[in-house]
């Protein structure tokens, strides 16, 4: 997008009277103002979007498409209101009433008077000022609410989805693949003796060993309809979209040596040297009524067994 700088205008003027225009355009320029020239409706058209116009100056009687056409399809096509002023020679009000009733600000009669063009402008300066104040603090806005919807899903040490976005996602694809009869595969894994290592290393080292798993995690794990998600405390739970029983576990073996490859020091588990995780894995082809606490009921039974098989590997829900 062009910026205008200072009190200066981005103007379009639009005139198929080659002279006029040219005339009115050095006046703008003069007075510091970016100028486009169109003469005609389509050429018009066709700068309007690269430009971003701040004003338009409008002549009425144009060949092919007069000024009111031409405003009209301006206002149905930008919903960015940008002040409109017409121009032409006749000076009857119900003219002018009929440029206003098309979409016109104001109305300047041919030629135009420097002292009434020069007034006109001033008034058009404080409102595309107002509309750039306006338009930044928007953007603004817009930025910092897209942050907090950010902040509302992600957790807060590991930056993966928190427990209430993925239990959401969880609900929605479960309802989708329900209706199109397509597989689910859900991972829930658990940090092997975390409470050792915190003990042990410190609850700093403990964070830093979380963000590095869900790191390891996000980067296995970036195709669409695959979801990260920290299940709580040193839980993480991975949710597979289009997933069938040899990609669930191809992808928990996966896991398995993405962790030994991190080489996270253990000295206090009993399952290895290094941190591991246990695996509890589920299959499904839901029919889009499950409840998701039942599910995850299923895959914790799961985990539950890989844990009391000794850790460091994965058990699917029979």
């Amino acid at each position: 997008m062009k910026q205008a700088s200072g009190s200066s205008m981005r103007i379009l003027l639009v005139d198929d009277v080659q002279m006029e225009r040219m005339q009115l355009a050095i006046r703008l320029k003069q007075l510091g103002h970016t100028v486009e020239m169109a003469s005609s409706g389509k050429d018009a058209l066709e700068i309007y979007p690269s430009f971003e116009p701040e004003l338009i100056l409008l002549d009425i009687s144009m060949p092919n498409m007069d000024g009111f056409e031409l405003s009209n399809i301006i206002r149905d096509r930008y919903p960015d209101w940008v002040p409109i002023i017409f121009l032409s020679s006749h000076d009857e009000p119900t003219m002018i009433a009929k440029a206003i009733e098309a979409g016109g600000d104001d109305y300047l009669i041919k030629p135009v008077d420097k002292v009434v063009l020069n007034s006109k402008l001033i008034a058009m300066q404080r409102i595309a000022f107002m509309r750039r104040e306006l338009k930044q603090k928007s953007l603004a806005l817009a930025k910092a609410n897209e942050e907090l919807a950010k902040l509302a899903q992600e957790d807060g040490l590991t930056k993966v989805k928190n427990r209430r976005s993925i239990d959401e996602k969880l609900t929605e694809m479960v309802a989708i693949h329900g209706r199109h009869n397509l597989p689910l595969s859900i991972i829930l894994l658990d940090v092997d003796h975390f409470k050792a290592y915190n003990d042990n290393y410190g609850h700093i080292e403990g964070d830093k060993c979380l963000i590095s798993i869900a790191n390891a995690l996000s980067q296995l794990f970036v195709r669409n309809g695959e979801f990260v998600g920290r299940y709580g405390g040193e839980e993480f739970v991975i949710l597979l979209s289009h997933t069938d029983e040899n990609k669930l576990v191809h992808d928990a073996q996966r896991i398995k040596s993405k962790l030994e490859s991190l080489a996270i020091p253990h000295e206090y588990s009993n399952a290895s040297t290094l941190v591991t995780v246990s695996q509890g894995l589920l299959y499904m082809k839901p029919t889009g009524r499950e409840n998701s606490e039942l599910i995850y009921e299923q895959v914790d039974k799961a985990l539950y067994a890989a844990k009391l098989a000794g850790r460091n590997r994965y058990h699917l829900v029979d």
